[in-house]
Order: C-alpha cells, then structure tokens, then sequence
C-alpha cells in the first residue's frame, strides 16, 4: 500500500498535486489535518507500505519525500511543478533514466509509470515537475 499526503496546512495547489500524484501511483491520499507523523505512520505499518509526504513552500510543492518502515528512502527537491490539469502536451519523455528510475524503486511502482526527460519527471496521467537536486537516496547517500 501506499499512502500519500501533505505537510500540515497545505496550499491548495499542494493538496490538488498530491491528489495527482496519489492517483498517477495507485495510491490512497489521506487529508493531514492536524494528524501528527505517529499517526500517518501507524497507517502503513507494514514493511513493504510505504509513505510519500509531499511538502511545500510559498504555496507550491517543494519536496517529495518517500518513507519505508518509518525510514525516508528518498527525497527529491522540486524547482518546478505542473498539476496534471495544467499539462497540455506529453512528448519528449521516456521511461530510462536515472532519476526515474530512483523514484520508481522508491515508490515500488513500474518503471513505466515514472518518466524522465533530463532533469524533468513526469507521472504517467499525473504531474510533472523538475527536480533541482536528490537529497538522500536508498543508501542514504546525499547527491548534487
């Protein structure tokens, strides 16, 4: 299972792309509230559950953030991102690449739901947003 939601009063925009994203993945989205992490956590107790919290700055999502047995597996900052209701064309993209990749085995998804056109990542039917910089990875290596 997998579980996506939001930091703590989310802009609208932020609570409209963690719905695209939850959808693009097959996932269940819980509204935050006042919820605090040990509740989101009891939520996907299982191992192989896994939690995405996707938050925000000046209104608009900044950090997706990937959890595994309470543990972040990856975090990838966004410089930039598009609701799927805002994409008119999707071109350009293919399912090989590094970053795809990375967030396909984070998610426990297909890799063809996650597409890569350089530094851009796209959800299949989902949204699409660039990633300036990997935090952390499975290995909880830090990348530039």
């Amino acid at each position: 299972m997998i579980l996506v939601t939001t930091s703590r009063k989310p802009s609208p925009r932020t609570r409209s792309f963690s719905r695209d994203v939850a959808k693009a993945i097959g996932a269940a989205y819980l509204t935050r509230g006042k919820a605090n992490l040990e509740y989101i956590f009891s939520l996907v107790p299982s191992e192989e559950d896994r939690l995405v919290m996707i938050k925000e700055r000046r209104g608009n999502p900044s950090l997706i953030e990937v959890y595994r047995s309470r543990s972040r597996v990856l975090a990838l900052k966004l410089s930039r991102a598009m609701l799927t209701r805002e994409i008119k064309r999707r071109y350009g993209y293919s399912t090989q690449g590094e970053l795809a990749a990375k967030l396909a085995h984070a998610l426990g998804v297909e890799e063809g739901i996650v597409m890569q056109r350089g530094t851009s990542l796209m959800l299949r039917d989902g949204p699409e947003f660039n990633v300036e910089k990997v935090i952390e990875d499975a290995l909880g290596r830090g990348e530039d």
